[in-house]
């Protein structure tokens, strides 16, 4: 009994002290953000709807025929069914993205802490950092957050959706089992990256330091992994701001970590020490989200460990393919570009290098807007609002022509001396200044791509997104590129020119997409994909207790 009372008090402290220190950092400007925190969604049964009413493909059946015992439309969702405004969902949109925008700024520099500390040894070992964090890229990042974008879909919907919350949990279980099975290949595959590289022509030496340093990342990898599946658990349920503040705290560590196992000679393990600080600070990040979630919010969707994550894996499994497709169709299509500069002059890879920086570092606010437009629209769905997941729609394509125009009006006004800010080679300055205009023309497609691509993640369409990024790059850009740049001799120019086209090619094809969809039709699939969830969660529940 003592025992009992004692592990009871200090599960009292524990949870007081985790929840003190992070209502103390999270209390701020950003929680004021955080229109749909979990605290305004209804965490109660708010009742199923029928299948016989799901067979009807009229929205209004759908919405307001109901059982008897079915509640009325918890009051907590009425921000999210009672009419919104092109302007309400403005400010959603803007405020809700901005941590998103930060949190990807925050885990960028995490890969970049490895690189500025191995620079400082030499252009071996900065090199072979670089090549392995492109390995990384390519055979498991790329993957993982192809595969992730079902959860998108999932969580969003279920968690407006559903009349049992923790729903949302099981679909993240079985998304963090999936994953894992995933990462075995991966695993070996870095574990023998060494002699891929070297089957590819990479010198010895960068091989090998490349294949080291994969190896001792590969101690850290499943948490990163895991955690982009956390996040968006969190994502799902409107907290936006709960990986911002973890990574407020964990990339300062990660920066002290990499000067101390890298340069401080007491405990310094040099080139080694870069990936054994970032592994540390994967395990980290994702330890610390977890917490965040078991202490402050975000556990009302968690209903613990459940064998039904085990079961019932086709439907995610027929998001996260074409999820996978999304993605590294696109992510890939840029690391062969990289590569194929590195066959051109070393300023044509010197303003490559420039160039394609530039454009990730603006691609981040695309990015924050089309995670928190694919969460808006998936939880509009999963409460039949279909008039307000149009307008939601609507103003994040707006956003990304705003903010697309003013990416292109940066690089326009900027060109003649953005070069410097890298280089003080006249010849690559030139260089970068010749592309620039190009770079600034596809910054709108690229943005409309980019959000569009998170709404139709909402939607549950990865498949759209898929085909036509396949078709934009490999069957057209790619193609037009490599003659462009290796037999008409344009160059670099040649390599712009074909991603520029595929830019534009997939954004005007989303576009067109969402303009035309009925969005009344997309209700119907949301409620069946939740109801379909919800049915087979209750039914082996049932089971299993007999």
């Amino acid at each position: 009994m003592q025992n009992g009372a004692r592990a009871r008090a200090w599960d009292c402290f524990y949870k007081s002290v985790f929840k003190s220190f992070f209502f103390f950092v999270s209390h701020g400007s950003f929680d004021s953000l955080n229109v749909m925190s979990s605290s305004s969604v209804d965490i109660s049964n708010a009742g199923r709807r029928r299948s016989s009413i799901l067979s009807n493909h009229s929205i209004s059946s759908v919405t307001t025929i109901q059982n008897e015992r079915t509640p009325l439309v918890p009051k907590a969702n009425d921000s999210l069914t009672s009419p919104t405004s092109y302007r309400k969902e403005a400010h959603w949109l803007f405020t809700n993205s901005l941590p998103i925008v930060l949190t990807y700024m925050l885990q960028t520099s995490l890969q970049m802490a490895s690189v500025f500390s191995l620079g400082h040894i030499g252009p071996t070992e900065l090199a072979a950092a670089a090549l392995a964090n492109m390995f990384a890229a390519v055979s498991a990042w790329s993957l993982a957050s192809g595969t992730t974008t079902a959860l998108d879909t999932m969580l969003s919907q279920a968690w407006t959706g559903a009349s049992d919350k923790t729903l949302v949990g099981v679909h993240l279980q079985r998304a963090l089992i999936i994953l894992g099975i995933m990462f075995i290949p991966i695993s070996m595959v870095w574990w023998r990256a060494t002699d891929i590289l070297l089957a590819l022509n990479q010198e010895e030496q960068l091989a090998q330091h490349a294949g080291l340093f994969l190896r001792y990342l590969l101690i850290g990898a499943p948490a990163n992994i895991a955690f982009e599946g956390v996040k968006k658990f969190c994502q799902a349920q409107g907290i936006m701001n709960a990986s911002t503040w973890v990574l407020l705290i964990v990339a300062p560590i990660n920066a002290l970590n990499n000067y101390l196992l890298v340069w401080y000679e007491p405990i310094s393990l040099g080139f080694i020490g870069a990936p054994i600080a970032t592994s540390f600070t994967y395990w980290l990040q994702l330890i610390l989200l977890l917490l965040y979630i078991k202490f402050v919010r975000g556990h009302e969707a968690w209903g613990g460990w459940s064998t039904e994550a085990f079961k019932d894996w086709w439907p995610f499994i027929q998001l996260a393919i074409p999820g996978i497709f999304m993605v590294c169709s696109e992510w890939w299509s840029w690391e062969i570009s990289a590569l194929a500069a590195s066959y051109l002059s070393e300023t044509d890879l010197a303003a490559q290098s420039i160039i394609l920086t530039s454009a990730q570092s603006t691609y981040v606010i695309p990015f924050g807007i089309s995670v928190a437009a694919s969460n808006r629209v998936g939880n509009l769905l999963g409460c039949a609002a279909a008039s307000n997941a149009k307008k939601a729609a609507r103003m994040a394509m707006v956003f990304a022509v705003v903010f697309g125009l003013l990416n292109s009006c940066f690089f326009l006004a900027t060109r003649n001396v953005y070069g410097y800010l890298f280089t003080s080679d006249p010849d690559v300055v030139s260089r970068v200044a010749s592309i620039l205009p190009m770079c600034a023309l596809f910054q709108i497609a690229d943005s409309a791509a980019g959000v569009c691509g998170g709404v139709v993640r909402g939607l549950g369409r990865q498949k759209i997104a898929a085909i036509l990024n396949l078709v934009a790059y490999y069957l057209i850009a790619l193609p037009i590129a490599y003659v462009l740049t290796f037999k008409l001799g344009w160059g670099l120019h040649g390599i712009w020119t074909g991603l520029t086209l595929a830019l534009f090619i997939a954004g005007a094809g989303i576009v067109v997409f969402l303009m035309n969809v009925n969005w009344k039709a997309e209700v119907v699939r949301t409620l069946a994909r939740v109801q379909h969830a919800e049915e087979e969660l209750k039914f082996n529940t049932t089971h299993s207790a007999l």
